[in-house]
């Protein structure tokens, strides 16, 4: 979500980013049809978040082939990761949900070419599916640059900090 955040204000505010670092980042849903199924599943989620509870929802999320990879990060922070999210409400979770998920943001494909600042697009290269829109975000962008982490998913920055640590550190280092 931070870097849905990130391109929300970058596109609306292109002027405050010297630079971006995205890491699996998703412009958005392109087609209404699209839109409109993911609007339904996620408000179906977010009714189960309060129906089940916050640790029934982890256990289903956590165990999502998108979420899987995070197994990867080192225990101690997944201890604490988890401690936080049980810490979350069921309301808090699925407003969150319903208010900023992908279905709930607009498509900011159209106006990913206004953004003219270095951006470096970071992505697992086990999470295929942000590897490829981060491919073709590249090469709709000026000014980005794409890696791929070897041996992460979804969450590179903790599954694989140190080699994303590095590629971050390359890319200011140019700046």
């Amino acid at each position: 979500m931070g870097a849905r955040a990130a391109l929300l204000h970058a596109v609306a505010n292109p002027a405050y980013w010297d630079a971006l670092i995205l890491i699996s980042a998703n412009p958005g849903i392109e087609f209404e049809a699209e839109r409109s199924a993911r609007a339904a599943s996620d408000s179906d989620l977010a009714q189960r978040i309060i129906s089940d509870g916050v640790p029934t929802f982890l256990d289903f999320w956590q165990h999502r082939p998108i979420i899987r990879s995070q197994q990867n990060i080192c225990a101690d922070w997944r201890a604490r990761m988890q401690q936080h999210r049980l810490q979350h409400s069921a309301i808090g979770l699925a407003t969150s949900l319903k208010q900023f998920g992908p279905a709930a943001c607009p498509n900011l494909w159209p106006q990913l070419s206004t953004l003219q600042c270095p951006i470096l697009l970071i992505s697992g290269e086990q999470d295929t599916k942000y590897c490829a829109i981060a491919e073709r975000m590249q090469h709709t962008l000026a000014q980005a640059q794409w890696v791929s982490i070897p041996q992460a998913g979804h969450m590179p920055h903790l599954e694989a900090p140190e080699a994303t640590a590095a590629v971050i550190r390359r890319f200011l280092r140019k700046l």
